[in-house]
């Protein structure tokens, strides 16, 4: 059943998805209108949260790493238990092999346990001799939520989730400038997601029609 909302400001009109149907001017002087699929009127391609893990000494036998669901438990040796990883040689070692076992990359049952599966929730990227950055698989505020914590006498995450995950606002109708008076104009139907937002140009009144 479709909505019907009256709008003379700049608003987020609906959270989550819908389709957007029509706008009926009741007036309007120089007034426009832009949509955009999100939160927001500024678009934005959005941003995956993420974390640092820094290391500023040796990694003892038996430490860990929780990130999202997943303990990584490091170990001098491996046992050939899953999420497992092996301490190795140095440090900066250490964190190449925590990023190939939350990817599930090259090198299992050598540097992490046989049975480890990517991590569902992030991906490891950038790394250092001392740091190991992971991220969200995909844009949004949902992220920040993802637990990272530690029990390391070196080793400490930047905050105990990740940060700084944004959601994306897509432009899906650009600025259009309505012609004089009253009128209806039908959109057709246009799906968006991430929510509704309206953004006003001049002095508008308008009825926007959508599901």
């Amino acid at each position: 059943m479709s909505q019907y909302q009256n709008l003379t400001a700049s608003t987020q009109v609906k959270t989550g998805s819908g389709t957007l149907l029509g706008v009926v001017v009741n007036s309007h002087s120089s007034g426009t209108l832009r949509f955009n699929d999100g939160t927001t009127g500024t678009t934005s391609a959005g941003v995956k949260a993420t974390g640092v893990l820094t290391v500023s000494g040796a990694i003892s036998d038996g430490e860990v790493a929780l990130i999202g669901d997943v303990t990584y438990t490091f170990k001098t040796t491996l046992t050939g238990a899953a999420n497992e990883v092996l301490i190795d040689s140095s440090v900066a070692a250490a964190l190449d092999n925590l990023k190939v076992a939350v990817n599930a990359g090259a090198g299992a049952g050598t540097k992490y346990g046989t049975g480890t599966v990517a991590n569902p929730l992030v991906t490891a990227t950038t790394n250092s001799d001392t740091e190991q950055t992971v991220e969200a698989y995909s844009v949004g505020t949902y992220g920040n939520a993802i637990p990272t914590t530690e029990t390391m006498a070196n080793g400490a995450w930047g905050a105990t989730t990740l940060a700084s995950g944004a959601e994306s606002s897509l432009l899906i109708i650009n600025t259009f400038t309505f012609p004089a008076g009253s009128g209806v104009y039908e959109l057709g139907e246009i799906d968006f997601y991430a929510g509704l937002y309206a953004t006003i140009g001049g002095t508008i009144d308008f009825t926007l029609i959508y599901n």
